[in-house]
């Protein structure tokens, strides 16, 4: 009976340390891409084309807290192509709050939209400046700045 009762404190527990240790690897060292959602307190930047494909479309955005002073970049990217693409090499950048945000590479279905939502932080009173970009078909290219302009009260 009570060897019973330790083999399953042992299975118990090597599961537990098996768990931890898969949730330290590698696939946690990037968010994923997630669906867009526009919220009313967001700001975005002109739409660009990639420079592989006119109908790879980005731009990046803004979602703006006001109630407690945050912003966080988000690199938005729309596939309007019949086919689908491969997004390497994901990034959301800003000037606030050291925000650097990599995205894991993801493959983008053909009429999907989908962000790389950057890290929420305290906003600078003054000029927020934040961009994004990606890798796609062997080709770098990032979105313009988007600025905005915020001050606490």
């Amino acid at each position: 009976m009570r060897l019973n009762q330790l083999a399953k404190i042992a299975t118990v527990a090597a599961t537990t340390v098996s768990a931890a240790v898969l949730a330290i690897g590698p696939a946690a060292a990037a968010p994923t891409w997630q669906p867009w959602v526009k919220t009313d307190d967001s700001v975005c930047g002109g739409t660009e084309h990639h420079v592989v494909s006119t109908k790879v479309l980005f731009q990046t955005c803004m979602v703006i807290n006001y109630s407690n002073y945050t912003a966080q970049p988000v690199l938005v990217v729309r596939n309007n192509a019949s086919v689908s693409i491969t997004m390497k090499s994901g990034y959301t950048h800003s000037n606030w709050g050291g925000s650097n945000t990599y995205c894991y590479d993801k493959v983008l279905a053909a009429g999907q939209v989908l962000a790389c939502y950057g890290e929420s932080a305290p906003y600078i009173d003054g000029e927020n400046i934040s961009w994004g970009g990606f890798t796609y078909n062997g080709q770098s290219d990032k979105t313009l700045n988007l600025s905005q302009y915020l001050v606490r009260p």
